[in-house]
């Protein structure tokens, strides 16, 4: 392709980023061949602008998309992953951790977090979620059970505390609790 319409599609391609037209400017790149390097300036600047603007998911997949440092990408799904997390989007948060492979300490910090959080608040079912999606330690999973198959069991609700009970396998007792409630 011509050096005139490689400047073009560069052109163009800042044109949709500083409108916020990233779907737009993507096809743009894909249309003129347009390497990353070339694009490197408009897609740090709509980064920029997107961490401005509290848009962190949206900075994380332009960095990743046109080659920003690595340094940037993680700071910005970082952000990403602990709002995901502040707003109770467990499993959302545990899908995009994998997929900005964020620090494993980093993403089992803020699962722990949470999962106590959970269980203060009595969420246990929540925090069973957590325990699962995040693969936390056994301990922490059974604790949750526990606690889950107890409130099942002050509901009335036995035949949930029995599938809970065998699905954690949790102690031989709480499975005969939950069968003589049934019987």
């Amino acid at each position: 392709m011509s050096e005139d319409k490689l400047a073009e599609g560069v052109q163009k391609f800042a044109e949709r980023m500083n409108q916020g037209a990233y779907r737009e400017a993507a096809k743009i790149k894909s249309d003129y061949a347009l390497p990353n390097e070339m694009l490197q300036s408009a897609a740090k600047s709509a980064f920029d602008d997107c961490m401005k603007r509290g848009d962190y998911s949206i900075a994380a997949d332009i960095a990743k998309q046109y080659g920003l440092s690595s340094k940037l990408r993680t700071d910005a799904a970082l952000r990403s992953f602990h709002r995901k997390i502040d707003s109770e989007f467990y499993r959302a948060a545990a899908e995009y951790a994998k997929e900005f492979e964020l620090p494993e300490s980093v993403v089992r910090d803020a699962a722990i977090q949470a999962f106590n959080q959970s269980l203060s608040f009595g969420l246990v079912k929540n925090a069973a979620e957590i325990a699962e999606d995040f693969d936390l330690p056994e301990s922490m999973k059974m604790e949750a059970a526990k606690k889950s198959f107890e409130q099942h069991m002050n509901a009335g609700l036995y035949r949930k505390a029995l599938k809970i009970a065998l699905k954690y396998k949790l102690p031989q007792e709480m499975v005969e609790e939950a069968e003589g409630k049934i019987s």
